[in-house]
């Protein structure tokens, strides 16, 4: 019988069942550390900017005496900025300084209007005049509370943003100070930071996964050397050996391959011998004589086969009741056995005849071999009588290239002939 692959064999599963959990854990773990490195950035980026925007707040308090204040002294639209008597509009040099230290970008607004800042746009004009957005002005000029926006659209470049209320010594509202960063900025330190957390859980599970595949293609290559030993032992060849593969272990893979030798043996035994005389059965001298054709005509190796007859047996059974028949079976088959060791095979070919395999022997050494035999078959007697056994053989050479029936015909005539020309004897044509 030949080996059919499995379209789903368990190597597959199991290859499937190792990688995609790997692959799904991998992601799993990178996406959730991505997540927690976010949100921990995020946080870390809220609270430097609450600390940077007190930061800037302090830096001009040292610089410049009094609060910040704005005014349109000339009226046409364009607001001063002032710290107490100093006019800050076009002086950058303090605000450029600290935002360059923090790493940040500095807006200050009087009302919603920016009037000084480090912002500027793809021309390098910075973005003074410009107006808040209307979120941030509700959330911090009319509530008084500051707010950090994750989301805030500068010159078309998303950026995290920090708004802080400005008072004077009132406590009256009239701008806000506002500090920033791209979020380019930030999802680079974030990538920053995953890079060494995917690159370890891709090692690792490339690690985990080269040892967990090595594993399994080990155990699948063996469930499939066993799938093939057993498929082997289905199609008949009771004797193959087990797979060395098979026996490495101490597992149920062993066991499984010991057991299906035992089988394999239990099962020859009920297809392949006689269960009265032991002696191999009808089938499996079938399938040795088409052995033994294919050698003669391959190898030129000389058969003779002879077909033998208990003589009278029936009248044995007949007299002396079948359990006594089966115990003459037994003696001559046992004798068969012994006296065919070395020269070939004793079969039981049905009822009270055998069949006699004779290897790599001519027709006269053969005869002279199974004169020896008869004469140790005619040495049995039923037991408490004096009736002695005798046989009668018809014994003939195979011919190369002929078929089995032809010389196992030759062979049944010369019996026929030994049983109509007085038993206890051989015909040898």
């Amino acid at each position: 019988m030949a080996y059919t692959k499995l379209k789903n064999s368990l190597k597959t599963q199991m290859m499937r069942m190792t990688l995609i959990p790997l692959i799904i854990m991998t992601v799993v773990i990178v996406a959730v550390s991505a997540s927690v490195i976010h949100k921990t950035i995020v946080d870390s980026t809220h609270e430097e900017l609450i600390r940077d925007a007190k930061l800037a707040v302090k830096f001009f308090d040292d610089e410049y005496a009094g609060d910040f204040w704005a005014e349109d002294s000339d009226g046409d639209g364009e607001y001063e900025m002032y710290k107490g008597n100093q006019q800050l509009n076009g002086e950058y040099t303090v605000i450029d300084d600290v935002a360059e230290m923090l790493d940040i970008d500095i807006s200050i607004f009087y009302d919603d209007k920016r009037l000084l800042t480090t912002l500027k746009d793809a021309s390098g004009q910075r973005a003074i005049g410009t107006s808040a957005a209307v979120v941030v002005r509700k959330d911090v000029l009319e509530e008084g509370q500051s707010h950090f926006y994750n989301n805030v659209l500068v010159y078309d470049n998303k950026s995290f943003a920090y708004y802080e209320p400005l008072r004077d010594e009132n406590g009256q509202i009239y701008g806000m100070i506002a500090v920033g960063r791209t979020q380019g900025e930030v999802f680079k330190e974030i990538a920053k930071n995953m890079w060494p957390i995917v690159t370890a859980c891709i090692v690792i599970a490339l690690l985990i996964g080269v040892i967990m595949v090595g594993y399994n293609r080990r155990l699948g290559n063996r469930i499939i050397r066993m799938d093939k030993y057993m498929n082997t032992l289905s199609s008949g060849e009771f004797d193959a050996e087990i797979p060395r593969e098979l026996m490495v272990e101490d597992d149920e893979l062993k066991r499984l391959a010991t057991d299906g030798r035992k089988m394999a043996r239990a099962i020859k035994n009920l297809v392949e011998y006689d269960a009265l005389t032991q002696l191999n059965n009808r089938r499996y001298g079938d399938k040795k004589l088409e052995d033994i054709r294919v050698r003669a005509v391959e190898m030129g190796v000389k058969y003779c086969i002879c077909i033998a007859d208990i003589d009278f047996f029936k009248k044995v059974n007949d007299t002396y009741g079948h359990e006594m028949g089966d115990i003459v079976l037994k003696a001559v088959a046992d004798k068969l056995k012994a006296g065919m060791m070395g020269k070939g095979i004793a079969a039981r070919w049905g009822g009270e005849e055998f069949l006699l395999i004779f290897e790599n022997r001519e027709l006269d050494i053969a005869r002279r071999e199974l004169s020896i035999i008869m004469d140790d078959i005619r040495t049995i007697y039923v037991p408490d009588t004096d009736r002695q056994i005798t046989m009668s053989f018809g014994l003939t050479a195979m011919i190369p290239g002929e078929s089995t029936d032809e010389s196992l015909k030759r062979a049944d005539e010369n019996l026929y002939e030994a049983k109509e020309t007085g038993r206890n004897q051989i015909i040898c044509k």
